[in-house]
């Protein structure tokens, strides 16, 4: 059957800025601007005044940005990172990459985020930072991260990727720790044309060490001359000068974003406790995904396929089972909750482009698959 509502309709969702993409390539294919020149400074910029952060650091995506923000930190071997054991890979293989270990903490089932009570009990004296990271449609217990922070002396760095705009408990997320980042790949809140990320931080020193990183240990102003040993993880201007153009529509963005999970919310919260969606209350949330949690999870992906509703799943094998881990020695059973969510979880259809009445058709189709008993 064709399939009537896409999980993430790219043409519909860049239609609106073809324009916008000509104009900015042309501008840079006739400038002699390419890395981290004038669009990038002013990205910076803008991001930094956007989330009251004293520097923002550009780089070449999210992942790069955990990369960066940890090796600037000075973490490295035999250190320990705390993070959650639900996770997109990143939240983990960024720490394991610098020679440090992930310790795996278990989430809590009503959000599929980081457990403070389990992020608490997973430190030892090996442990620099708690990692904890946004997903879906919802924010961490932030207050709890810098708690437990503030008593063992740690760092807490925000994988905030998919939460730009967002805020918990009044100020803005990837803002709570010493820092956080952003993603800028497409299918983010504040997605761009290719991949992209951001550093956040107040730290003078970790930011200075965080310019120099992305761009092979190089001070600013010193070409060939390497004070550390970096990445190559530099934002183009091409990235940026997209994204100039579509952060003023952020929270317009994201505000539909919140009124289709509000249609969802309506629409399937009568289905519990069969079906579970997200947490309600999505004011001040930067909705990326809208995840529900189902024990036939596979049988009704299978039906909404058959009613042409495309479905996704995040995430199908929790981080302590996948095989890039195995040398951590983690078994089946670790991690329960995490392991039931990888099962259960299955992300809706949603985007601020969906056709009106697209998302009533899918809760149409959710509710059928329920009142058949199946």
């Amino acid at each position: 059957m064709t399939t009537a509502i896409p999980y993430a309709d790219w043409p519909a969702r860049s239609a609106g800025w073809v324009d916008d993409i000509v104009d900015v390539f042309r501008e840079v294919a006739e400038s002699d601007e390419f890395i981290l020149k004038s669009r990038v400074e002013r990205l910076e910029a803008e991001i930094a005044r956007r989330t009251g952060a004293a520097h923002a650091v550009a780089v070449a995506g999210g992942t790069g940005a955990l990369s960066v923000i940890l090796a600037a930190l000075g973490i490295g071997e035999g250190d320990e990172v705390v993070t959650p054991a639900f996770s997109f890979v990143s939240t983990a293989s960024t720490v394991a990459l610098r020679g440090a270990r992930p310790i795996f903490a278990d989430v809590e089932y009503g959000t599929a985020l980081l457990d403070p009570a389990a992020a608490g009990a997973a430190v030892t004296g090996r442990t620099r930072a708690v990692l904890p990271a946004y997903l879906f449609a919802d924010s961490p217990r932030m207050a709890d991260f810098t708690a437990l922070a503030a008593r063992h002396g740690l760092h807490v760095v925000e994988d905030s990727a998919v939460a730009l705009g967002a805020e918990v408990d009044g100020r803005p997320a990837g803002r709570h720790g010493v820092a956080g980042v952003y993603s800028f790949f497409p299918a983010k809140p504040a997605g761009g044309i290719g991949d992209g990320g951001m550093i956040v931080t107040d730290d003078d020193d970790l930011a200075r060490t965080a310019r120099m990183l992305r761009n092979h240990g190089q001070p600013a102003g010193k070409r060939f001359h390497h004070e550390l040993l970096g990445f190559n993880c530099r934002m183009d201007e091409l990235t940026a000068g997209f994204l100039l153009r579509k952060l003023p529509h952020l929270d317009e963005l994201l505000r539909r974003r919140r009124a289709i999970a509000e249609i969802y919310e309506e629409g399937l919260r009568p289905l519990a406790p069969a079906l579970l969606p997200p947490r309600a209350g999505f004011e001040g949330r930067a909705v990326y995904t809208y995840v529900v949690r189902v024990q036939e999870r596979d049988a009704l992906r299978a039906h909404l396929a058959e009613q042409g509703v495309e479905t996704a799943v995040y995430y199908p094998r929790p981080l302590h089972l996948q095989p890039a881990f195995a040398h951590l020695g983690h078994r089946e059973g670790d991690f329960p909750v995490a392991e039931r969510l990888s099962r259960e979880a299955l992300a809706l259809p949603l985007h601020p482009d969906m056709a009106p009445g697209a998302a009533e058709r899918v809760v149409d189709a959710v509710r059928r698959f329920h009142e058949a008993g199946r």
